[in-house]
């Protein structure tokens, strides 16, 4: 997955190291904003993990000549926190996974609209976890909980789909929505029961993936946005 990703960004560089140095098309920007997220496969539903994302990135034109139209490319390089949030008794499941990931998307720029649209891949790196069950000390029977004791570590590497829509808000600010969804599991066969002693006719028992799950809102400043714009003017 890592080689995958090293290729790609590699023909990124060359793509963009191919234009001539002295128009500099790259429009570099930097991003704050706040990830809205859950982990399908935790028993836990909803977006109440709120956490921050920050980082920065550069977008490039796939057509030199049309820096602010057209078919785009960008890479980023973000610190992301995700996870899952759960407060009502007497299950209070809480997660925090801190990752370093590296979108690389391709994007269309609506020429009539002013929107731009975004689909890529994400490669995340998780690099900090922070993880509370928050499991009551008595087992109530009909009620759903881990086997904690072999429940699997998560998964260092994440692969994820995105899709994003972003739009200018006033002069080098944009503000931009994506969306985020793990293709690999992030953590394997983690297995539940539902509480009743295992032997007897009313235990269950049944395994699941986890995968991230999260909406993000950011907020994008676009460092050489004016300088930009007026080298599609010059070029044009």
């Amino acid at each position: 997955m890592k080689r995958f990703f090293k290729i790609l960004f590699f023909v990124l560089l060359f793509h963009c190291a191919a234009f001539d140095a002295r128009a500099q098309l790259f429009k570099a920007f930097v991003i704050g904003g706040v990830n809205i997220a859950q982990i399908d496969g935790d028993e836990v539903y909803g977006y109440k993990k709120v956490a921050p994302q920050l980082g920065a990135g550069v977008m490039v034109p796939l057509n030199p000549r049309t820096p602010y139209k057209g078919w785009q490319a960008s890479l980023e390089l973000l610190y992301s926190q995700k996870g899952a949030r759960e407060t009502l008794d007497p299950f209070a499941y809480k997660s925090s996974l801190h990752y370093v990931d590296i979108p690389l998307m391709i994007h269309y720029i609506d020429p009539y609209g002013g929107l731009t649209f975004g689909l890529g891949l994400q490669y995340g790196r998780l690099f900090k976890i922070k993880e509370d069950w928050g499991l009551p000390e008595k087992i109530i029977n009909g009620f759903e909980r881990p086997m904690v004791n072999g429940v699997p570590a998560f998964n260092k590497n994440d692969l994820s789909f995105v899709a994003d829509v972003r739009f200018t808000v006033w002069k080098n600010f944009k503000l931009n929505f994506r969306y985020q969804y793990s293709l690999l599991p992030i953590r394997e066969e983690v297995w539940y029961y539902n509480g009743y002693p295992a032997g007897t006719q009313e235990f269950k028992s049944w395994s699941r993936d986890f995968r991230n799950n999260y909406m993000s809102l950011r907020v994008i400043y676009v460092i050489n946005e004016r300088d930009s714009r007026q080298l599609d003017r010059n070029i044009n």
